[in-house]
């Protein structure tokens, strides 16, 4: 006697006949049943935690030093929501919603917590300062390079807490117990992979197609997992596993440099008519420079620098301004080191885009500007005016010399007394208010620092002599706060470094970046004193006017800082967000070297390192200096995360091992599948099934031309019905790996290279 395939009705090995009791398929279902498949709730938590774990570790990565305890943390609070959410569900009616939206809200108080909040802040009489303090952090995101690595303490958080509270938000929207069904996955999954996105696209992570495979097959887990019956769990993951690998491989000739449709270009294209133009003098109301990210230029350079346009080099008693008739200088001190000056020496190519400028953008000490579209050129101190104004789609070269001497080179500089630095030890100050009309103006021109024959120089426009007995138009004047500071300095300082040193500690204690500052920063005296609080014009003008009172050569440098590097064209792309102001000092054997005094919190200054320099040494925090230290690459976006624990691989380790585990619960729980089962299933996968009434022997008949997979069906024939077909005690055990394979082969057969993934498919090498 012998039994259907489809339908089993056999008795039993050992049985004398078949019967139609109906044995059940391993899991507990029935032969002919579908089987049971992992239960929703794990499954999906399985996989949500595996595509969260993955996401989060990456979205801390958007400050640096990356934060993955804030992201193990939300994780932790994720895997809590996942369980009371799965008890809360049980009680019925009305009970549930409560019990839910109480874990809600605990939810989103944990991830505030675990995102960095003072829990003072928590308190309902302190939700407003809460409340100012986030939309403070996410205002300022637009102007933030990331990895940031700023001090503003509302920046600090909102990121990390954006990352906790949408993890957070994902378990809620994942198992929020309804009527019928469990959460919103759809909703989670997209919120899932925003989550990882969000990083992805801001940030040049390394290994970016192994990262999507992942994605990928943690999206795949996440929609069929919970799906999946529990027998074809190890064979869907071989394809998925497959199909990531082959997708691995055709990535790298699909990711050409030149894009199938230059999306950006299109969009720049579109919003050609938004070019920006700015002015650069210098005004200390509230900022009102374009600040909505838009591309203005991109300049391929061997190395980074700030992207100059003009220098502000006279104070008119109320603001820096360019004079234009301040020169004579040559750009390269005739006896500066020719090894040094070539090292600091390089040609930049500068692409307009939206910007519409008067100025060149050049670097340092700009010479040699060349371009095809542009023939007219006004020449400066170091910088270039075009003859019209240019515009998107201009380009050109420029040889540019970034004097950038180290700490130890600039303090065994001589000190600056030649007379021909005397314009840039230059101020005009009122005799009355600031800005106060008919108010008369006084030239000071101070004494050279390191020259202790030097004598102020003072003198009125309308009588144009010196009259050393106006002294008391610095002592009382409107900033004569200033000059008294600048003096005290002078005095402590032994060498022009250590005098600039200490101004820009000065400015690096008690003052803080403000794009609204309050209405005493109207004028330098009053953000020196009483503000202390500004953006670059105010810390760069500030300085600038400190020096001079000193006696040292300063000027104003406008322009950018650095933009971001986009590794492919390894140009660096400059937005408006890069606006800036920064300082220039003058020491002989080098000429001009820049310094930055604003915050490392401004926009511009966010994407500068601020634990080291180029050459390794320490900067002092929150405000990094960059004379002769400039980062060789400054730029983020286009920069991966700095060196330190890869965090990236440990995120693709976990993900995997969760993975990992899935799988592993799939096998325990669906054990070894009978033979019968086995091929049953092998039938149906490869399209081979018989049709009802097709006996174990027809079937073994018609397999007679391929011995060994005859041999497969006789085995499973032998182990269901034992003596009853015929074959000995012994021989009734399992089939052999050559009938096995036999049989893969068999069923194979006319299928080319899909028939034989379909088989091996459909019968592994080893029963599972």
């Amino acid at each position: 006697m012998s039994a259907s395939v489809l339908e089993l009705r056999g008795a039993p090995r050992g049985g004398g006949g078949p019967s139609r009791g109906g044995s059940r398929l391993p899991g507990g279902a029935r032969p002919g049943e579908r089987p049971p498949s992992l239960p929703v709730p794990a499954a999906r938590g399985l996989a949500f935690m595996a595509l969260a774990a993955f996401g989060v570790l990456h979205w801390m990565a958007l400050l640096e030093p990356a934060a993955p305890g804030r992201a193990l943390a939300a994780l932790a609070i994720a895997g809590g929501v996942l369980v009371a959410l799965l008890l809360a569900g049980r009680p019925p009616g009305r009970a549930r919603h409560a019990a839910a939206l109480a874990v809600a809200v605990a939810a989103v108080a944990l991830a505030m917590l675990a995102g960095g909040v003072d829990s003072a802040l928590l308190r309902p009489d302190r939700w407003v300062t809460l409340g100012n303090g986030i939309s403070s952090g996410i205002s300022s995101l637009p102007g933030v390079r990331v990895p940031y690595r700023g001090l503003d303490e509302w920046t600090r958080i909102v990121i990390p807490l954006g990352g906790t509270l949408l993890t957070v938000v994902c378990a809620l929207a994942a198992f929020w117990p309804r009527r019928r069904g469990l959460g919103a996955p759809g909703l989670a999954l997209t919120l899932l992979v925003g989550l990882y996105a969000v990083p992805a696209v801001a940030l040049d992570f390394e290994g970016e197609f192994v990262r999507g495979a992942v994605l990928a097959l943690l999206v795949v887990a996440f929609l069929r997992l919970e799906k999946l019956r529990v027998g074809d769990g190890g064979a869907a993951g071989v394809i998925a596993g497959g199909v990531a690998v082959l997708g691995l491989m055709l990535a790298p000739a699909l990711d050409a440099d030149q894009p199938w449709w230059d999306y950006e270009t299109w969009a720049l294209e579109a919003a050609s008519a938004k070019s920006t133009a700015f002015t650069w003098d210098h005004g200390y109301g509230p900022l009102n420079w374009p600040r909505d990210g838009r591309e203005l230029l991109r300049v391929r350079a061997p190395q980074a620098a700030y992207w100059k346009t003009e220098n502000l080099d006279h104070f008119d008693g109320q603001r820096w301004s360019r004079s234009g008739s301040i020169g004579g200088l040559p750009l390269i001190p005739p006896d500066a080191d020719p090894k040094l000056m070539n090292q600091w020496t390089q040609t930049i190519k500068v692409r307009v885009r939206n910007l519409r400028s008067d100025d060149f953008v050049t670097a340092g000490q700009g010479r040699d500007v060349s371009s095809p579209t542009v023939r007219d050129f006004i020449v400066g101190d170091g910088t270039y005016r075009s003859g019209r104004t240019l515009r998107r789609g201009d380009a050109y070269t420029a040889v540019v010399t970034v004097a950038a001497p180290n700490s130890r080179l600039r303090a065994a500089a001589p000190p600056p007394t030649d007379d021909d630095l005397a314009p840039w030890r230059r101020v005009d100050v009122p005799a009355g208010e600031v800005g106060q009309t008919g108010a008369p103006i006084f030239h000071v021109e101070t004494a050279a620092f390191g020259d202790p024959a030097g004598e102020i120089r003072i003198s009125r426009p309308d009588e144009g002599q010196d009259r050393p007995d106006l002294i008391d138009v610095l002592e009382r004047g409107p900033y004569g706060e200033a000059w008294a500071l600048a003096q005290r300095l002078r005095e402590r300082a032994d060498t022009q470094e250590e005098l600039v040193d200490s101004v820009m500690s000065y400015l690096d204690t008690g003052f803080r970046y403000t794009e609204q500052p309050p209405p005493a920063a109207r004028n330098l005296e009053g953000f020196l004193f009483t503000a202390k609080a500004g953006y670059c014009q105010h810390f760069s003008g500030a300085m600038a006017l400190l020096l001079r009172m000193a006696g040292v050569p300063a000027r104003v440098s406008t322009g950018f800082t650095s933009g971001s590097l986009d590794r492919k064209t390894r140009e660096y792309v400059v937005r408006d967000l890069d606006a800036h102001s920064w300082v220039e000092v003058y020491y002989p054997t080098y000429g001009w070297v820049t310094f930055d005094p604003t915050p490392a919190a401004a926009p511009a200054r966010s994407q500068l390192d601020d634990a080291t320099s180029g050459t390794g040494e320490p900067r002092r925090q929150g405000a990094p200096r960059l004379g002769g230290d400039i980062p060789s690459d400054p730029g983020r976006r286009g920069a991966a995360p700095g060196e330190g624990t890869p965090w990236g691989w440990i995120a693709l380790a976990a993900a995997l091992g969760l993975l990992a585990g899935a799988a592993l619960v799939l096998r325990v729980r669906r054990g070894r599948p009978a033979p019968l089962d086995e091929l049953r299933r092998a039938l149906a996968r490869t399209r081979r099934d018989p049709g009802p009434g097709t006996t174990l022997s027809a079937l073994e008949s018609r397999f007679a031309r391929t011995p060994a997979a005859a041999g497969y069906v006789r085995a499973v024939r032998a182990q269901r019905y034992g003596a009853a077909a015929g074959a000995p005690t012994p021989a009734a055990g399992a089939p052999t790996p050559a009938q096995r394979r036999g049989l893969r082969s068999e069923l194979a057969r006319g299928g080319g290279l899909l028939g034989r993934l379909r088989a091996w498919w459909a019968l592994p090498p080893r029963a599972r």
